[in-house]
């Protein structure tokens, strides 16, 4: 997991990322949560998302494996005047010593964790957290996005600098990311890895499966690239 983690990529996520409409991540989430529940979000990067809820008024704790994309995510809150908690950890193994309402996990985050194993650790790390009844909300790609980005490239110029990002299966289960970028005189490439679940191995017998959906559609459709998962804690 360790090497999955973004690096000096992280300093530039915010812009590179611009696009995501998070909001509708939000709206997925709000049927399920009451005014005061507690969120965390795992893989929270810059904190985007955690500052939306917190300032939607929930109670929101961000845990992320990137140092430097959780310095950025304090940066953030300091700048919005924001208590939020922001956690360097590994979502497959954390103790934060208290339980939330719901724990969240986006932008495909998931496929990151290379094996069964890791999905199940994560999920026992989730359970651990969550109150009795709570909801575990999270997405993972799908096949056709996998296929999609079985041979991708990414070139784009931004005000400071420029990015290179080509994505290539590997096998059929693996996504190779591999990001390029130059700033000035200086040039870093980082390689990151994503693997192919199919819904069946995301079962698990601690969690009851209340929604899947496509695309943030009621319904999952076979050429949907995102499909998310709502899970209760039994």
């Amino acid at each position: 997991m360790t090497n999955n983690s973004y690096k000096k990529f992280g300093y530039y996520y915010d812009e590179v990322m611009a696009e995501l409409n998070y909001d509708l991540w939000l709206e997925f989430i709000e049927p399920y949560l009451k005014k005061g529940d507690s969120i965390l979000d795992l893989a929270c990067g810059s904190g985007t998302f955690a500052t939306m809820c917190k300032l939607k008024g929930f109670d929101v704790s961000g845990l992320d494996l990137s140092e430097s994309i959780i310095e950025i995510a304090n940066e953030k809150k300091k700048i919005n005047r924001l208590d939020i908690p922001f956690y360097v950890a590994d979502m497959t193994n954390f103790n934060l010593g208290k339980k939330f309402n719901v724990i969240t996990c986006f932008f495909d985050s998931v496929n990151f964790l290379k094996d069964k194993n890791q999905i199940n650790k994560m999920f026992d790390s989730v359970y651990r957290h969550l109150e009795n009844g709570g909801y575990f909300i999270f997405d993972i790609a799908s096949k056709a996005l996998f296929d999609e980005y079985a041979m991708n490239e990414k070139i784009e110029d931004y005000e400071t600098f420029k990015i290179n990002w080509t994505t290539k299966k590997t096998s059929p289960t693996t996504l190779k990311h591999t990001i390029m970028i130059s700033e000035d005189q200086d040039v870093f490439t980082e390689n990151y890895y994503e693997y192919f679940y199919d819904l069946k191995d995301l079962l698990n017998k601690k969690f009851k499966t209340i929604k899947i959906a496509g695309d943030f559609n009621d319904d999952l459709e076979m050429d949907d690239e995102r499909i998310l998962l709502v899970y209760q804690k039994l």
